[in-house]
């Protein structure tokens, strides 16, 4: 389906009613920047909205889906060809990704803060681990190298180690077993911090946690950390600036951040009769909810600059970015998320420093 065309039609049949972005939001309840969105082509309407759209702009739903006025000759053969394409496109939906893990229904949602909390919280609190499985170190997730081959984290001999998404506290015990001197986690579950708090302590290891959302400002202490790392984890925030920014305000001078996460590119492409076609625009930095079992998550794509730039706008200095995917896991998948990984990368890591 042509989001760019049926954008612009949107548009036309807009100001055929003499409707501003604005006026056309207030009346569909939403924010005028989800239809200017739709009318540059970066998204669709969801569902619930387009009977409403259509009865504003008094088209059709195949007209709408079309982009273009429809004659009667027209438009049996264009619904046929819209009802094919509709198929289609749901099942490429279907192949966004978390991880390596396929999600279920997809659908683009407007981001309400508590809301998105509140659903992440209970799955994290529930089925989290089971469902999506749990990335920890020296694993970086995915097909991608492990940081055993990678280093990016250095040395933990003797630094004060904060892990932002701690999750069961499985990459603190390896933050412990490679000689950190003091260990913090900070999640939003207070589910996952127990379960960590109960595994550190029947391995003997100390640690001190904070129950928070990453992007809120949290009792963690200021100019104190050597290192700061997340496996998995940043990808959830609400906001990646205050994220960033609050991570810099814990961190020592010259103090490292190191984080990896899905990489944006694997979400726009599936594979088809063993082709890869993409099926999603890179572009695309809508927030969605997906069903993850009989639980929901809520997350945002965002694309690789998006990460870069907040960085470097809340002072960090960028030391690498790492795109890559170990072939020989990738091969013995044997599956369509490995061969896609032997052409694209699924996971980036990016190592920052705090100057």
């Amino acid at each position: 389906m042509d989001q760019v065309k049926i954008g612009r039609f949107i548009a036309e049949m807009r100001k055929q009613q003499n409707l501003t972005q604005r006026e056309f939001a207030e009346i569909l309840g939403i924010s005028d920047k989800t239809v200017s969105k739709w009318e540059c082509g970066n998204g669709m309407p969801e569902l619930s909205f387009m009977y409403p759209i259509c009865n504003i702009l008094k088209i059709n739903l195949n007209e709408l889906f079309s982009g273009e006025k429809l004659a009667d000759a027209d438009y049996k053969k264009k619904a046929e060809e819209n009802m094919i394409t509709l198929v289609k496109e749901t099942e490429n939906m279907k192949k966004n990704i978390v991880g390596g893990q396929v999600l279920g229904c997809v659908d683009t949602i407007e981001m309400d803060i508590c809301e998105v909390h509140k659903t992440n919280v209970e799955f994290w609190s529930t089925i989290g681990n089971e469902f999506l499985g749990a990335a920890a170190l020296p694993s970086w997730g995915g097909l991608f190298p492990s940081e055993d081959k990678l280093k990016l984290l250095g040395s933990f001999s003797d630094k004060k180690v904060l892990e932002i998404g701690c999750g069961n506290g499985h990459s603190m015990k390896y933050a412990a077993d490679m000689g950190a001197a003091e260990l913090w986690g900070l999640d939003i579950s207070a589910k996952q911090i127990e379960r960590a708090e109960n595994f550190l302590k029947a391995q003997g290891i100390n640690a001190k946690f904070v129950c928070s959302p990453m992007e809120n400002k949290c009792e963690l202490p200021n100019d104190y950390f050597d290192l700061v790392y997340s496996v998995y984890g940043i990808g959830w925030t609400t906001d990646l600036d205050k994220t960033f920014k609050h991570i810099h305000m814990y961190m020592k001078k010259g103090g490292v951040f190191v984080f990896g996460w899905s990489h944006p590119i694997h979400k726009c492409v599936s594979v088809e009769n063993d082709k890869l076609i993409f099926s999603n625009s890179y572009f695309n930095e809508e927030w969605y909810c997906a069903d993850m079992g009989d639980k929901k998550i809520m997350l945002s794509n965002r694309m690789l600059s998006t990460y870069i730039n907040a960085l470097a706008d809340n002072g960090f200095v960028i030391e690498k970015l790492i795109e890559a995917t170990d072939p020989e896991k990738a091969a013995a998948s044997n599956n369509d998320f490995g061969r896609k990984a032997l052409m694209l990368p699924t996971v980036f890591a990016i190592k920052a420093r705090k100057v």
